[in-house]
């Protein structure tokens, strides 16, 4: 009777550990192919794109019957990757189909005109001596509106030759804008895209100087400096974690107040 109940409760938990797994949205453990290491994929890169604007990630992969046991390589992966949103007909990935050389690839995406939220969704097919398993995942992009930038650069009695601009946020370097060589009393426009990346909520100024180029060049108006201040708003409440949470609390809870009830009916039972 005591093992039958032991049984009964290490079953319940088991039970209960997977509902788990599901209300926090965690994948159920990946169980290989029979005598393949599982195929595991990294995609590296940025989560936050600008409209329009590239981005370069980088995809690795490995398992599946072309990694033998102790991890030699001795077939080959494929990998194939498309693009799924509300409208992606003005985003590419380049290149979208291939064969991982040493494991990885590099990709270049260019964001699609519009805000939304796009997957890159890789497949990967480890072959080897004519067996093949392939493996899907998601890797999701958010498309936003940048943070822009601009002005116009004017040249003095003399030509100027060409140089870069150090851009800053919070006086921190976030990227560079080429400028080429400007003819005497001639002008360049510039422009320059930012798209924040784990910066905290509140105000934050953008800025890019011409010190360094010691009088040759201005910013139309005569000025060496131009910035402009934007505002970060708060990301809002993740709910989707405490309800799991919640979840798997009040399972629990039915779980302790069952085996509570249970266990005194059964010695109500016994006398």
């Amino acid at each position: 009777m005591g093992d039958r109940l032991t049984f009964r409760r290490l079953a319940c938990l088991g039970l209960l550990a997977m509902l788990a797994l599901v209300a926090l949205g965690l994948p159920a453990p990946a169980h290989a192919a029979a005598g393949y290491p599982p195929i595991t994929e990294t995609t590296t890169g940025p989560s936050i794109v600008g409209r329009s604007l590239q981005a370069k990630y980088i995809v690795t992969g490995a398992g599946g019957p072309a990694v033998a046991a102790n991890g030699t390589m001795v077939g080959f992966i494929d990998f194939n990757v498309t693009l799924t949103g509300n409208n992606v007909s003005t985003a590419s990935i380049a290149p979208p189909t291939g064969v991982l050389l040493n494991g990885s690839v590099i990709l270049t995406f260019t964001a699609p005109n519009v805000t939304e939220l796009v997957t890159l969704q890789v497949k990967l097919t480890s072959e080897y001596n004519g067996t093949n398993v392939s493996a899907f995942f998601n890797n999701t992009v958010q498309v936003v509106s940048p943070y822009v930038l601009s002005g116009v650069l004017v040249a003095g009695p003399t030509m100027v030759s060409g140089f870069n601009m150090t851009v800053t946020v919070d006086g921190r370097p976030v990227g560079q804008v080429v400028v080429p060589t400007i003819d005497a009393n001639g002008s360049y426009q510039f422009t320059f895209n930012y798209v924040p990346q784990g910066i905290a909520a509140g105000w934050h100024t953008i800025a890019v100087s011409l010190a360094p180029e010691h009088g040759l060049v201005t910013f139309q108006g005569g000025v060496q400096q131009l910035s402009v201040q934007f505002f970060i708003t708060s990301p809002p409440p993740d709910y989707a974690l405490d309800v799991g949470v919640g979840i798997v609390a009040f399972a629990l809870a039915v779980f302790i107040w069952g085996s509570v009830v249970g266990a005194r009916r059964r010695g109500r039972r016994a006398r």
